[in-house]
């Protein structure tokens, strides 16, 4: 099966800088596309993320993962996505007070993180929208995406997935001499993305 590629920094930006800050779609995918970056996020985790497992601070949003996919007793883990404020624009921290103030906005102020929306910005019906439960599909968040990377005319748009995020991130990571483990919740034991050779070939 052809893997998703991995999104970098350069494409992240290319990806935000299609985000229209002043319509909640595009707090919501800045958020997706920052956060679930750096914190080496899956679908999965992203789509079930609630609004009390973001704590935002000055310094960086700690991230509660309730549970993933090595962790099916649903321990959880908190992961740390630091600030990046040389530019509000591209900042983890921004992108996630604006997109929780975007929410509060619109009468959110527990439960899911993530939303189905429709082009005015509204919170989109549940018979229209793709979602499982209380919480957008996985599909969903993919669409959202690939609809970035098309938008930021990128050359391979229509290969690019949410695992792209996670790829990226952990690439990133790899590349600057760090072990990518911790951050991506793989088993130790298995160090699936432990150098840079194996973040090509796995991050799952």
């Amino acid at each position: 099966m052809k893997k998703a590629p991995p999104i970098t920094d350069a494409m992240a930006r290319a990806m935000v800088d299609t985000c229209d800050l002043r319509h909640p779609i595009g707090l919501r995918d800045r958020f997706v596309i920052l956060v679930g970056r750096k914190a080496l996020n899956r679908r999965s985790e992203l789509g079930r993320l609630e609004v009390h497992d973001l704590l935002v601070e000055d310094g960086g949003v700690a991230e509660w993962v309730a549970s993933s996919k090595n962790d099916q007793e649903a321990v959880g883990e908190e992961t740390w996505v630091p600030a990046d404020p040389d530019d509000p624009r591209y900042d983890p921290v921004a992108a996630t007070r604006d997109w929780l103030n975007c929410l509060h906005r619109l009468g959110i102020k527990e439960g899911p993180v993530l939303r189905a929306l429709t082009v005015a910005g509204t919170l989109q019906s549940r018979a229209t929208a793709k979602v499982s439960g209380d919480f957008v599909t996985g599909d969903a968040i993919n669409d959202w995406i690939r609809g970035r990377a098309f938008a930021a005319d990128l050359p391979n748009w229509q290969d690019i997935t949410s695992h792209g995020l996670r790829r990226g991130g952990a690439q990133e990571i790899a590349d600057a001499g760090g072990d990518p483990t911790k951050q991506g919740r793989w088993k130790e034991e298995s160090a699936g993305c432990s150098s840079t050779v194996r973040v090509n070939r796995s991050c799952h």
